[in-house]
C-alpha cells in the first residue's frame, strides 16, 4: 500500500483513491440473481486536529497497491452471512479479487444486510456482529502499534474499516466501502536551522536538517519516512496520551518532545525549530555542502561533502540588482526561486577534464523564446552586442532559455545539453537551491575578480582550480550569447571581453557551473 500526502500548513487531509472490482454477468437464473459479488474501496484520509475538512485540504490519502487485503463481513440482523464471513480480496492490478468460491449477488437480499471490512486483513480478526455501532470495537481496543513502523511495517500498523452499502440497480453486484482510520497519526517536519549571517542586508538562511534517533512511548523507534513530503509519520493509539522524543544536530547537539494524545483518524503536523542560529559573516570562498550547510572558508579543512565554492554575497536575483534592466515579471530567477536572495556558488570542478566547443548550430536560443509571446513575457532575452547590457546575473534565465529551446528543436546545443544535465546527475544538489546552470558572462566576471580567493578554497577542498587562458583554447564558456553562432566567453583576465564561435571544434573551452541559494 502507497502513502499519498500534501502537507499545507499545520494540517493533514484525504480524498479517496478508488479501486474497483465487478465480475461479469452470469447466464441464467432471476434478474435480480445475475450479478456476482464486487467492491469498491477508497479512503476517507486522517482529519487535522485544527478542524479543516478533508475535501477542502485534499491532503492524506492511502491508495491500495498489488497485495495489499482486506477483509469482507455480510451481516443480517445480528448474525454473519456464512458465505460472507471475512471473506478475504486482495489487490491485483488496480482490482479486488475475490479469494475462493464467488458470492452471488441478490439484489433484494443485500439491500437489508449490513456489509463490513477492515484493513490488513486478518485470519483471526474479532468481529461482533451484535454490535450495532461497531461491531470492530473489541478488535481496535487490542491492537498494537509497533516501534518500527518504517516502510512497508506502516501499512501493517495502519488499522481501517468500514460500514458499506449494497450499491443500486445501476451498479449492481457492487458495495462501495470508504474506510477510516482507527489509530491517530502524528506527522513531524524535518528540523529547521537558521544561519543569523552578519553581512548588512543578507537575509537569514533556514535550512532543514535531519533526526539522528526516535523513541515513542521510552523505546526506540523508527517512523515512516515519506520522500515526497519529505517528513516521518508514526501511528499512534488513539486517545491516550503518547510521548515522542527525537534528537537532532542543529548548532549543537539537541532533543524535542512531543506529547500527542490524538482521537482516531486525528492527525496533526508538528514542526521543531532549532532555538539556536548560526552566527556567520557569508564571505566569498565559503564552502556550500550536499546536504545545504555552509561551511567558513577559514575551517581548519574543508568539508568532504563539499559541492561548491561562494562567489557572490547577496541577493542576485537580476530584478534586484539591475532593476532598471529587469523587471520583476520576466526575472526567472525570482519567480522560480524567491528564496535564492543569499549568494552564488562556483561549482569544485569543470564538467569534464577536457575543453569542448559548444556545439550549438548557427540559431539563437534566443531568438526562439523571443518568437514565443508566452516565454518572451517570462524570460529576459540573452544574446547582447555590447558588454555593457548584460543585464545582471542572468546564468539562471539563460541556462533555463537554452534547455527549453533544445525541448522544442532536440537537435540543438547537444553538446552543451549534456555537460548540463550530465553535471547536474553527478552532483546532487538540495532541493532548497537552484538547479547547476552555466554562467552569465557578468558572473564569470565574478570569478575572474575572485579568482585567487576561489582557488585557494577549491584547492583545499580537493577541486579543480580556475585557469586563465588568453587564446582559442581553455577559456571558460558563458550562457550569454553574442548572436546566433558566436557565445561571450571568459579567460579570466582582469578585464577583458571576448566572444568566440561555439560551433567550431579550434574554440574549445571550459564549462564550470554555478547555482543561486
Amino acid at each position: 500500500m502507497k502513502i499519498y500526502n500534501y502537507i499545507s500548513m499545520l494540517f493533514l487531509a484525504g480524498t479517496a483513491m478508488l479501486a474497483s472490482c465487478t465480475q461479469g454477468e452470469e447466464p441464467g437464473g432471476e434478474m435480480d440473481a445475475i450479478d456476482a459479488f464486487g467492491i469498491s474501496v477508497s479512503d476517507n484520509g486522517f482529519q487535522n486536529v485544527d478542524g479543516a475538512t478533508r475535501a477542502i485540504e485534499n491532503g492524506y490519502t492511502t491508495k491500495f497497491g498489488n497485495g495489499d487485503a482486506i477483509g469482507v463481513f455480510g451481516v443480517k440482523g445480528t448474525s454473519v452471512v456464512s458465505d460472507i464471513n471475512n471473506r478475504k480480496f486482495t489487490m491485483k492490478d488496480g482490482l479486488w479479487e475475490l479469494e475462493g468460491n464467488a458470492i452471488e449477488y441478490k439484489s433484494s437480499e443485500f439491500k437489508g444486510m449490513k456489509f463490513f471490512a477492515y484493513y490488513p486483513y486478518n485470519e483471526n480478526v474479532m468481529f461482533n456482529p451484535e454490535s450495532e455501532e461497531d461491531p470492530f470495537v473489541d478488535y481496535v481496543s487490542q491492537w498494537e502499534v509497533g516501534e518500527d513502523q518504517s516502510a512497508e511495517n506502516y501499512t501493517k500498523y495502519d488499522l481501517m474499516t468500514s460500514l458499506g452499502e449494497a450499491q443500486g440497480e445501476r451498479l449492481k453486484g457492487k458495495v462501495s466501502f470508504v474506510m477510516e482510520h482507527r489509530m491517530a497519526l502524528v506527522v513531524l517536519d524535518k528540523p529547521t536551522v537558521t544561519y543569523d549571517f552578519n553581512n548588512e542586508g543578507v537575509a537569514d538562511y533556514v535550512l532543514k536538517t535531519d533526526f539522528d534517533s526516535f523513541s515513542l512511548n521510552g523505546k526506540s523507534a523508527t517512523p515512516y519516512y515519506q520522500a515526497s513530503t519529505d517528513t516521518y509519520r508514526f501511528l499512534l493509539k488513539p486517545g491516550v496520551d503518547n510521548t515522542i522524543k527525537n534528537s537532532y544536530t542543529g548548532v549543537k547537539p539537541m532533543e524535542s518532545e512531543i506529547k500527542a494524545n490524538l482521537g482516531k483518524g486525528a492527525s496533526k503536523l508538528y514542526k521543531i525549530q532549532d532555538p539556536n542560529k548560526f552566527q556567520q559573516t557569508l564571505a566569498v570562498g565559503d564552502y556550500f555542502c550536499a546536504d545545504g550547510s555552509i561551511v567558513s572558508k577559514n575551517a581548519a579543512s574543508a568539508p568532504e561533502n563539499a559541492v561548491g565554492v561562494v562567489f557572490y554575497v547577496g541577493n542576485p536575483q537580476p530584478s534586484v540588482t539591475h532593476p532598471e534592466k529587469v523587471t520583476v515579471g520576466k526575472d526567472a530567477l525570482l519567480r522560480d526561486y524567491p528564496d535564492a536572495v543569499h549568494g552564488l556558488v562556483m561549482a569544485l570542478n569543470n564538467t569534464q577534464t577536457d575543453a569542448t566547443m559548444m556545439g550549438a548550430p548557427n540559431a539563437s536560443y534566443s531568438d526562439h523564446v523571443k518568437g514565443d509571446e508566452k516565454l518572451n513575457a517570462m524570460y529576459t532575452l540573452c544574446n547582447t552586442k555590447v558588454f555593457a547590457d548584460f543585464p545582471g546575473y542572468m546564468g539562471y534565465n539563460n541556462t533555463a532559455i537554452l534547455l527549453l529551446t533544445h525541448e522544442a528543436y532536440t537537435d540543438r546545443y547537444l553538446t552543451t545539453v549534456e555537460q548540463i544535465n550530465g553535471y547536474r546527475a553527478s552532483v546532487v544538489l538540495p532541493e532548497n537551491v537552484t538547479p547547476w546552470y552555466i554562467p552569465g558572462y557578468s558572473e564569470l566576471q565574478l570569478m575572474s575578480a575572485n579568482r585567487e580567493a576561489l582557488n585557494s578554497a577549491v584547492t583545499k577542498a580537493g577541486g579543480t582550480e580556475l585557469v586563465q587562458s588568453e587564446g582559442s583554447v581553455g577559456f571558460y564558456w558563458s550562457s550569454t550569447e553574442r548572436n546566433g553562432n558566436t557565445q561571450w566567453v571568459h579567460g579570466l583576465q582582469d578585464t577583458e571581453e571576448r566572444v568566440e564561435r561555439r560551433d567550431l571544434g579550434s574554440r574549445s573551452g571550459y564549462f564550470r557551473m554555478a547555482f543561486a541559494f
